[in-house]
């Protein structure tokens, strides 16, 4: 059975500090995977990065044109199909997996005790300021996933039509895995095996003696995901409206949580205003590369 995995890359590895970060994240799944892609859509080339790798032969760089998070990760996908592999994991910088949490996941598939019927496998998402205790309950099918760090059965991809293009960035895999459910397959969440994530920004707020924390939200995520969520929800009203109803609970407590710690809200809420304006006026794709205030 064939394993690979695609190393998406956005920013230029540079410093000791983020290099061996980024190594030692790489060498979390590095050796049980066939082949290693790093696919680079930074202006510049990862040299110093490669020229630390060179000395495994499971990995192939090369740099590519950036076409928005849903191209590249179907791009990686279809390249997948290309090799003839049986799963495909994508990953970005940052992210690495605790423990033997890959090792265990390819394991479980090998020895069938996942499924052929499983479209998605994942480790459950934790960030690294987090502590996570384990569960009597080993694995639960869930409705949906991020797609990031998990672990794709490459013979059911191959019966869809890829990742939705014209969300352009962000929501995409959640359309995937709302779709391949409606086909008859599964998404699994491991409740124990962690995929670890770096990328955050923690923010505080203070209310007399108590403290609260949360998380900074990147306004160019904040408007793909407001506008794409809107169309996501029109078309699986009908077929799944669960989890519209959830979803849109979700976002609500997003919000909230942006009012209370955002010291930019009012930009946010701006920013959100105009993903709702675009969505009446149908405009999908790329419409920022980056948004700035």
């Amino acid at each position: 059975m064939k394993f690979v995995a695609y190393l998406l890359l956005y920013n230029r590895i540079e410093g000791s500090e983020v290099l061996n970060e980024t190594i030692n994240d790489i060498l979390t799944y590095l050796k049980e995977v066939e082949k290693l892609y790093i696919f680079n859509y930074h202006k510049y080339s990862q040299k110093t990065l490669i020229d630390i790798l060179k000395i495994y032969k499971n990995i192939e760089y090369v740099d590519l044109p950036n076409r928005g998070q849903v191209a590249n990760y179907n791009d990686a996908l279809k390249h997948a199909v290309k090799v003839n592999a049986d799963y495909a994991t994508v990953i970005e910088k940052g992210y690495f997996y605790e423990d033997n949490a890959y090792h265990e996941i390819k394991r479980m598939i090998i020895q069938k005790e996942i499924k052929e019927d499983v479209a998605v496998v994942t480790p459950i998402p934790v960030l690294t300021c987090e502590s996570k205790n384990d569960t009597k309950e080993q694995s639960r099918e869930v409705k949906g996933a991020k797609l990031t760090g998990a672990f794709i059965n490459i013979n059911i991809y191959k019966q869809t039509d890829g990742f939705y293009l014209p969300y352009y960035q962000t929501t995409f895999d959640y359309d995937y895995c709302l779709t391949v459910r409606q086909m008859g397959y599964k998404v699994i969440l491991m409740n124990n095996l962690i995929l670890r994530n770096r990328n955050f920004k923690m923010l505080t707020k203070n209310f007399l003696w108590h403290h609260y924390y949360g998380y900074a939200r990147e306004i160019y995520d904040i408007y793909y995901e407001t506008r794409n969520r809107m169309y996501l929800w029109d078309k699986f009203k009908n077929v799944d409206p669960e989890y519209v109803k959830i979803d849109k609970k979700i976002q609500s407590a997003e919000i909230k949580e942006m009012r209370l710690f955002e010291k930019k809200f009012k930009e946010k809420k701006e920013i959100m205003k105009q993903a709702r304006l675009d969505y009446r006026l149908g405009k999908m794709g790329k419409v920022f590369e980056e948004i700035n205030f």
